[in-house]
């Protein structure tokens, strides 16, 4: 009587299976992603499913267009090789756009008052009109973002031009093309944080605020010098948030007012004497740390109206 392992040896059907599984597995290992993997580990013996799940999930992330079309089954997610008391194991590990989208749903529950109009944070540099006035500061904000490299990139922009030539478009484009990349980015409107801060000392969290601004990879600072500054905001908020980031993480600014005309803004504060001193300490912390972008044009919000 022939055995089950007889029959299914002379069975060309469950042949062609087994060459094609073979032909798979080879095709497997030879891939780079695996023969990288397990020339990292070689005392690691890997299952054929985790070999696989490993393959595949790196494969969508080396194409990846955005956690949106995110093709894998945990969305945001890739097989990654944990090290832990000597031992290897797998584990699904959130991406970089994962940990951005994460770390932006934070900093939006932390920081309310964004308030930038849903078409500004929603520009792209591909809607862009790129006209003669403003087409070099467009440039310069898609330098930045193409160039961008955290614990490297410490210079930001200092973005200045009259009312309604788009100084905010480029900065929410900015945002958006940040994020697609990873970045955690976040973009407000300074004269509504700074009522939120002063705000928060009654309510609680103030600390917590000015952190989340001294940490972000990328601060974008929306109308800066729109605000009625005080001495207290200036000296106590603006003051530690930017010496924390000077040298370090870039800033990115958007204004209606020259920088010496920011300068005399900060000296002139609310119901105290002027005060350049402190006003030439805070600028100390702004213009050696920025490109300086100016837009011309016409007011595009008249049109819009």
């Amino acid at each position: 009587m022939k055995s089950i392992g007889d029959v299914l040896s002379g069975d060309e059907r469950w042949q062609r299976l087994m060459e094609r599984a073979k032909q798979s597995e080879d095709k497997l290992y030879s891939h780079e992603l695996i023969k990288g993997l397990t020339s990292r580990f070689p005392d690691r013996k890997f299952g054929l499913s985790e070999l696989y799940e490993y393959r595949d999930t790196n494969m969508y992330c080396a194409n990846c267009k955005g956690l949106e079309e995110c093709g894998n089954f945990f969305k945001g997610h890739r097989q990654t090789p944990v090290e832990e008391n000597g031992r290897v194991r797998m584990v699904y590990a959130p991406c970089d756009h994962q940990c951005n989208y994460e770390q932006q749903h934070r900093l939006k529950s932390l920081i309310k008052s964004q308030f930038v109009p849903d078409h500004i944070i929603n520009t792209t540099f591909e809607s862009l009109e790129k006209d003669a006035g403003r087409i070099e500061a467009i440039k310069a904000a898609i330098n930045f973002c193409v160039g961008f490299e955290r614990g490297k990139t410490t210079r930001g922009l200092y973005i200045y031009g009259p009312f309604g030539v788009g100084k905010s478009a480029i900065a929410g484009a900015m945002t958006q093309e940040l994020a697609k990349r990873g970045v955690d980015v976040l973009m407000l409107y300074v004269p509504d944080y700074l009522m939120e801060i002063k705000a928060s000392i009654e309510t609680g969290g103030m600390e917590q605020k000015l952190e989340a601004l001294k940490k972000v990879s990328v601060l974008i600072l929306d109308d800066i010098g729109a605000e009625a500054i005080t001495a207290w905001t200036r000296d106590e908020v603006l003051g530690p948030i930017l010496q924390r980031r000077m040298e370090k993480l870039p800033t990115i600014y958007t204004s209606n007012l020259k920088l010496d005309e920011l300068e005399q803004h900060f000296a002139r504060a609310k119901n105290s004497e002027p005060n350049y001193k402190s006003a030439a300490r805070i600028m100390e912390r702004i213009e050696p740390f920025v490109e300086y972008c100016e837009v011309k044009g016409r007011n595009r919000r008249r049109e819009r109206k």
